[in-house]
């Protein structure tokens, strides 16, 4: 399967890609109480409607935004993907136009040099078809429309040759969002299920390693922030994902540095010094597997 599979709907493909590359009132009466204030329950409840400009077509279209300070903040995963209760935040990390087909991080949405204008209307613009992603009537995103609005931003993130640590940033939000999907799965025995999972892991596990190799390389090619990430961060972040590919060699060099840094923040030398455990203990495992099998020997 190839990373941006699921882009024929829009026209577009690209297969084997390599990103490397509120007065007081009389006393007459009690004042009322005030009532306490509505929580959100509802993931549409943390979302509102913003009407968008795009940098390309220069048309205008609706776009869900996160409403501020309504999510309530929760720990992050190990490898510091954002949690927050009642709604999953990377699902609106993207503009995407409807019209062109042009698509980015929010941040970066407006962000567009006269040549860049030429790269995407060139390999983006001329093949979209302008009805794949019209939103305009939903109260949220699916996880498949945050994915496929988010291979979109990928593909124009090509287009535009931005740096390399912005498209690592989109392939670890697309495997962010597979990650959740199967975890979302786990518990069925349906084929239905089980065929979805198996490809959302093969997605993951792609997108999951561009991330992490683009982000190896940046951190030597690149100076900080790297597309808002610190240094720190970014270090961390990449000792998670080692331990995740077994890289324990790199992880554990990442970790001796941060724990060792004095411009690291204690939580995240309290992290640190998880990840370091865990690294302890799986090297215990290694050498009593090593000696168990010399003695076989």
């Amino acid at each position: 399967m190839g990373l941006l599979s699921g882009l024929e709907k829009f026209g577009l493909s690209l297969d084997g890609i390599d990103i490397t590359e509120e007065k007081e009132t009389k006393k007459k009466a009690a004042a009322p109480k005030k009532s306490a204030p509505i929580l959100p329950t509802e993931e549409k409840d943390f979302l509102l409607k913003k009407e968008v400009k795009c940098a390309v077509c220069d048309k205008k279209f609706s776009a869900l935004v996160i409403k501020g300070s309504k999510a309530k903040r929760m720990e992050p995963d190990s490898d510091l993907r954002p949690r927050f209760q009642g709604i999953d935040t990377v699902k609106y990390d993207v503009y995407a136009c409807p019209y062109c087909g042009y698509a980015a991080m929010t941040k970066s949405f407006e962000s567009m040099a006269p040549s860049q204008l030429k790269w995407v209307r060139e390999a983006v613009c001329q093949n979209f078809k302008p009805s794949a992603i019209d939103l305009n009537d939903r109260e949220t995103y699916t996880y498949e429309e945050a994915v496929d609005r988010l291979k979109l931003a990928l593909v124009s993130a090509m287009a535009k040759r931005v740096k390399l640590s912005e498209k690592a940033y989109i392939c670890l939000k697309i495997a962010w969002l597979r990650r959740e999907q199967i975890e979302q799965l786990s518990a069925s025995t349906k084929k239905e299920d089980l065929d979805k999972r198996e490809a959302y892991k093969a997605e993951y596990e792609n997108f999951y390693r561009q991330a992490y190799d683009g982000f190896m390389k940046v951190s030597s090619t690149e100076t900080p922030p790297f597309y808002g990430l610190n240094q720190n961060t970014l270090d961390y972040m990449l000792a998670n994902m080692a331990l995740y590919f077994k890289d324990y060699q790199t992880s554990a060099k990442l970790v001796s540095s941060l724990l060792t840094s004095t411009n690291t923040p204690s939580n995240l030398k309290d992290k640190c010094f998880d990840l370091k455990q865990q690294l302890v203990e799986i090297s215990k495992k290694q050498k009593a597997a090593a000696a168990a099998k010399k003695t076989e020997q």
